[in-house]
């Protein structure tokens, strides 16, 4: 039996009748801004042409400087962003496809250890293409699967997906850069 989130877009609260299989196809940190992860790809990937500077590796970028002003310092403390860099901190936005190719949205409603556990030293806690069983009775609303640690357990990579995940993996911070900026235009 397939679920198509499109069927339960109307319907602001309902549980899931059947288990899923599903392959995580892309994970979003969504407690961070596009921007700040855009500058977290970007570091991975070429960290000499980083857009921002980043002070030893803290949580605060320097975004501007007035260099026409006297009090720089001011302008400098009013300008630093922080945004938590901490995975425990973070809340993800997993999308999700099963066997019949339906694409499915999912967001954590508590902080799911498999997506802490692991260290890839990239923007998202673990590789894609990994399978994720999704249970009977998870909360759809508005056709968003909402993950907690009773209603999924992940399964891992498989061997018979090597295929999938060598695609969702390879070059992954180049497309990644890709669509947060079309987010970001659009």
């Amino acid at each position: 039996m397939s679920f198509i989130p499109s069927n339960y877009a109307d319907v602001e609260y309902t549980n899931l009748k059947q288990a899923l299989l599903l392959h995580i196809i892309r994970i979003e940190n969504i407690s961070q801004s596009k921007s700040h992860q855009i500058d977290e790809w970007q570091e991975i990937s070429d960290p000499n042409n980083v857009s921002v500077d980043r002070l030893n590796k803290s949580n605060r970028i320097v975004r501007e400087i007035n260099m026409e002003d006297d009090t720089n310092q001011q302008q400098l403390n009013s300008t630093l962003a922080t945004e938590p860099r901490s995975k425990d901190s973070s809340i993800y936005k997993l999308l999700l496809r099963d066997k019949f190719n339906n694409f499915i949205y999912a967001y954590e409603l508590e902080p799911l250890r498999f997506l802490r556990n692991e260290n890839m030293n990239t923007p998202i806690p673990i590789k894609l293409g990994g399978r994720i069983l999704i249970k009977p009775g998870t909360i759809i609303s508005r056709g968003v699967l909402m993950l907690d640690h009773k209603n999924c357990e992940y399964k891992g990579l498989h061997q018979n997906d090597q295929e999938l995940i060598n695609n969702l993996n390879e070059n992954i911070g180049v497309r990644e850069i890709d669509i947060l900026s079309n987010e970001i235009a659009s």
